[in-house]
């Protein structure tokens, strides 16, 4: 897991959160220094209560902000100082773990009373744990972190409340993290629970080799019984409680890019009204440019966009009642429509091949996607294609909406000049995976006559991806074999040997077989020297010569 701390991924569970500039912040016990640096960038002051000076001074040679303090503190109970903004309990189960009380909800309940003693009667307290029923609690193979034995560290939502309700906390919101609160990549919350689809941004970093079952699955059968289940089975809890008050933030969803390379990583949020898309760190600051420049272009072209860009963020209206336009190709499939179907998707391609401004062969023949990205291609092929100038090639059915007759795109991150319409439409199909239930892949690309093209669309799109993504961050996230991946190694293992054993078997039966074939040539061979001994024997030359042999047996022994 060093790789996911050089990304600085941890600070994740804080980056979204809005917190005053002006604010005062005590964060009870040591944390990731990440952390510590998205506190002290966020608000005015920020004071960390620590353990050991061990802890202090590897906080001092990691944090360079200047308005942090750090305390040592080794009986908790007995801290008291001025009122806070905000007290932060990040981690801080976990923590203190074996340290201050056995039992985790012992523990919790102690500082809950600390928090609420520290924290000003305006003031709120962030809790950040991880849950007993948490899914990875189920699918762990170690002992001490299953929901056996976990509970010396994490607790269920039913246990925290009735906490809350001890301590006199009325006012509080629960945000639920994915994979949990060490890596958040997916921040989901009681008005925007996952489906299906975004369920998917539950995106596993590898943290254990071997687990009993892949977590987005399990989430995903969860989902298809009854959505509300997932809080139950959420891996960590963020929740924010209000003293006296709180006044709801409108954050519905939050999610990160964290598989892609730094300078393309990016923050979604999704509010009741509106989707901001924002810089994860600064080195995306030019991925957020780029996009700014793709709205700009879908504009002068007349494309459509629910996009808009202001001050280093992206903008989308949030659409709620219009149908996404994969769904209205989903419909015609399911109504038996694929005529229908096929015909809409040739009047989408005609469409954007207008907008986009086709060019012709002479104009790409040296400077195209391929030439790019370095993948060969033959000329007739690539005189078969027709390339558009503004190659937005994440305009994808799945990015777009059907609004009053008109599409409207969104999140189009990506631009090359120079690209084929056709390719476009391969990633549509490619990356709608419904319509694959219904029409096999093979049909698809026949029937939207892009099977001649495949092998370079597919080589072309692996390149793209393998230009984006961060390559050990992706395998970290295959590492992890799950019980019905080593049972299929075992049974692949099995009928490995079990072949080789045949193999041998057979074998070692051919040399016996010849073996003996060579033994029977060599009797026959020797029956057959005997019979001419016993021939020349019998001959009268060698009677005759008999005399002559005696001779010259005896000279010599003279």
């Amino acid at each position: 897991m060093d790789i996911i701390s050089n990304r600085k991924i941890s600070k994740n569970i804080l980056q979204w959160y809005p917190m005053d500039k002006n604010s005062n912040v005590l964060q009870i016990g040591y944390i990731e220094a990440e952390i510590i640096e998205e506190l002290c960038n966020k608000t005015k002051n920020v004071t960390i209560i620590v353990e050991t000076e061990e802890q202090k001074q590897k906080i001092i040679e990691n944090i360079k902000n200047n308005n942090i303090k750090i305390k040592v503190v080794t009986e908790i109970e007995k801290y008291s100082d001025n009122q806070y903004d905000y007290v932060t309990l990040i981690g801080t189960i976990k923590t203190y773990e074996n340290k201050v009380e056995k039992k985790a909800y012992r523990r919790l309940e102690k500082f809950l009373k600390i928090s609420n003693n520290l924290c000003k009667d305006s003031g709120k307290i962030i809790l950040v744990l991880d849950n007993k029923y948490g899914m990875k609690s189920w699918t762990t193979l170690k002992a001490d972190k299953n929901i056996i034995c976990n509970q010396t560290y994490a607790l269920s939502k039913k246990l925290i409340d009735k906490l809350f309700e001890m301590q006199g906390f009325k006012k509080y919101k629960y945000y639920y993290v994915l994979p949990d609160y060490n890596v958040p990549n997916a921040i989901f919350t009681d008005d925007y629970l996952p489906n299906l689809e975004s369920i998917n941004r539950n995106f596993l970093y590898g943290a254990e080799e071997f687990e009993n079952f892949n977590q987005t699955e399990a989430y995903t059968e969860i989902l298809k019984e009854n959505p509300q289940s997932f809080k139950f089975f959420a891996n960590s809890f963020f929740i924010e409680i209000g003293k006296s008050e709180l006044e709801d933030n409108g954050i519905e969803f939050v999610s990160y890019t964290n598989i892609r390379k730094s300078k393309y990583q990016i923050q979604t949020t999704i509010y009741e009204d509106r989707v901001e898309k924002t810089y994860a760190n600064n080195e995306a600051r030019e991925h957020i440019k780029t996009i700014s420049k793709n709205i700009d272009i879908m504009n002068q072209k007349g494309i459509k966009t629910l996009d808009r860009y202001e001050n280093d963020k992206i903008i989308s209206k949030y659409v709620k009642n219009h149908q996404s336009y994969d769904r209205i190709l989903i419909d015609l499939l399911e109504n038996k429509k694929e005529n229908e179907f096929f015909d809409t998707i040739f009047k989408y391609q005609n469409n954007l091949q207008e907008k986009l401004e086709e060019v012709n062969y002479e104009q790409i023949k040296d400077n195209n996607v391929f030439i790019k990205y370095g993948v060969n291609i033959e000329e007739t092929i690539l005189k078969k294609l027709h390339f558009v100038k503004y190659g937005l090639w994440d305009l994808i059915f799945h990015n777009s909406f059907y609004i009053d007759g008109e599409i409207y795109f969104y999140d189009q991150e990506w631009f090359d000049y120079n690209i084929p319409i056709e390719f476009i439409i391969y990633r549509a199909i490619a990356y709608f995976p419904v319509a694959h239930s219904y029409i096999s892949g093979k049909e698809l690309y026949e029937r939207l006559k892009l099977i001649e093209f495949l092998k370079v669309f597919e080589e072309l799109d692996s390149k793209l991806q393998d230009e984006i993504r961060d390559d050990e961050i992706w395998q970290l996230h295959q590492r992890t074999r799950t019980g019905q991946t080593l049972l299929d190694l075992y049974q692949n293992l099995k009928d490995e040997f079990n072949q080789y054993k045949k193999i041998y078997n057979l074998t070692t039966m051919e040399k016996a077989t010849n073996t003996l074939k060579e033994n029977e040539k060599l009797k026959e061979e020797n029956e057959r020297l005997k019979q001419q001994i016993n021939e020349i024997h019998e001959s009268t030359s060698w009677r005759v010569t008999k005399p002559v042999r005696w001779l010259g047996k005896n000279l010599k022994r003279g």
